[in-house]
C-alpha cells in the first residue's frame, strides 16, 4: 500500500519566492524520503489560500503546516483548508499533522541569517534584538516563544523583544519605537517566518521604518524545517487506518483550538 501523501502547508502568499521555497522543501523530502510523493499548500493568515491540485490515485493525504508560532493547535485558517478540501474531494482521506512548531533548534537559523543580513548592512555592534513571528501562536507556542526570547537573550547576553505582525503592542514598528525609546541604537530583527512573500516585506519595511538597523531573512527551505515537517507527517500517517470500501470517509482530524 502506498503511503499518504505529504502536503507541506506554508504560511505565506503563492508568489514566486514562496513558490521556490515550496519546491526546494519538497526537493529536499524527496531526495530523503523518494518513497514519500509530496505537494504543497499556500495557507497565509490573510489572502488567498492555493491548495494541491489532488491526483485521482490518492487515497490518503497529511497535511504537514510548516509553522514555525504554533506548537499544538493549528492556526483557524489551516484547519478551513482542510475542511475545503475534505468537501471537495470527500473520498480522500485527511489527517492533519501538528506544526512544526517555534522548536530551539530553529534559533541557530534565525542566528545564521541574522548575520548575513549584518554584514550585508555592514552593521559592526548590536545593542538590542527583536525576535519577529507572523502571530503569537498557540497557547503552547506562545510559551515555547517566551522560552526561545530568553534563550537568545542568554547567549548573545543583549535584550530581547518578541514582534508580531498582529498589530498592538507587539507590533515591530511598535518594540523598535520602544527600544529606541529605552536609548538602544543598533537594533536587529531576527525572523521566525518561513517564508518571503509580500506581508514578511511590509512586516520588514516597517522595522526598517521605525528605526531597526538590521532585518534578517525568513527561515527558507533549510533542511531543519524538512526534517521537523517529516516528523510530524510520521506521527499523523500512523493515525491513518484505511476505512472498509462500503463505509463512508471520516472528516479531516485536526489538531485545532
Amino acid at each position: 500500500m502506498a503511503a499518504p501523501v505529504l502536503d507541506l502547508v506554508l504560511p505565506a502568499l503563492s508568489e514566486t519566492s514562496a513558490n521556490l521555497i515550496g519546491q526546494r522543501l519538497r526537493q529536499r523530502m524527496s531526495h530523503l524520503h523518494p518513497h514519500i510523493e509530496s505537494t504543497v499548500s499556500f495557507v497565509p493568515a490573510a489572502g488567498q489560500y492555493k491548495a494541491p491540485r489532488i491526483k485521482l490515485s490518492w487515497r490518503e493525504l497529511v497535511l504537514v503546516p510548516v509553522n514555525a508560532t504554533h506548537l499544538h493547535s493549528n492556526p483557524p485558517q489551516v484547519v478551513q483548508h482542510a475542511a475545503e478540501l475534505h468537501r471537495s474531494h470527500p473520498d480522500l482521506a485527511i489527517k492533519v499533522a501538528r506544526p512544526t512548531g517555534p522548536a530551539p533548534v530553529l534559533l541557530n537559523l534565525v542566528d545564521a541569517r541574522l548575520r548575513l543580513a549584518a554584514h550585508r548592512v555592514h552593521a559592526q555592534e548590536l545593542d538590542s534584538l527583536v525576535l519577529s513571528s507572523p502571530d503569537g501562536g498557540d497557547l503552547r507556542g506562545a510559551a515555547m516563544l517566551s522560552k526561545l526570547t530568553r534563550l537568545w537573550s542568554q547567549h548573545h547576553h543583549l535584550p530581547v523583544r518578541i514582534a508580531t505582525n498582529r498589530g498592538g503592542a507587539t507590533a515591530v514598528e511598535e518594540v523598535v519605537a520602544r527600544l529606541r525609546q529605552e536609548g538602544r541604537r543598533h537594533i536587529a530583527v531576527g525572523s521566525l517566518w518561513i517564508c518571503d512573500d509580500e506581508n514578511f516585506r511590509i512586516h520588514t519595511r516597517r522595522a526598517l521604518h521605525a528605526g531597526a538597523e538590521v532585518v534578517a531573512a525568513p527561515l527558507g527551505d533549510d533542511p531543519v524545517l524538512a526534517s521537523l515537517a517529516f516528523e510530524r507527517y510520521c506521527s499523523a500517517a500512523m493515525g491513518l487506518v484505511p476505512q472498509p470500501t462500503d463505509s463512508p470517509p471520516h472528516p479531516p482530524e485536526l489538531h485545532s483550538n
